[in-house]
């Protein structure tokens, strides 16, 4: 049976730092009930949502930092900004994807730890089976 992503992403608050904690946490949590195929899985799909994500509408909204500097969003910055916007659940992302400007809202500097959405499934198949995942 093939893994639910969203029911293992859930629907998160991402609004600061700590709320990427938590939902990162819960995220872990759930793979840890995963079989490894399905962690395999897990990752495709996380892999295919980023991409779906990969849209120069969003990557060109810029971040704005403490005390007014406006900057571009990097490379990484920009991945980074995707993870959280996964992580706020599959209503979040459509509705990112119906109107890029809510993407606003993930490019903040303080949501920037929503990276370790990244490896976690990689990280839980080489614990269980010792193993990279391939």
């Amino acid at each position: 049976m093939a893994v639910d992503f969203w029911s293992v992403i859930g629907s998160n608050a991402v609004t600061s730092r700590a709320d990427i904690e938590v939902a990162v946490a819960q995220v872990e949590q759930r793979l840890r009930a995963l079989d490894p195929s399905d962690l395999v899985s897990f990752q495709d799909q996380l892999e295919r949502n980023l991409d779906a994500l990969d849209l120069s509408a969003l990557a060109s909204i810029p971040v704005e930092l403490a005390g007014g500097l406006v900057l571009e969003q990097t490379a990484d910055h920009f991945l980074y900004a995707r993870c959280a916007c996964l992580l706020a659940g599959r209503d979040e992302v459509r509705g990112v994807l119906e109107s890029s400007e809510r993407f606003g809202d993930f490019v903040a500097p303080r949501l920037q730890s929503a990276e370790a959405l990244l490896y976690l499934a990689r990280t839980e198949h080489q614990r269980r089976t010792g193993e990279p995942m391939g």
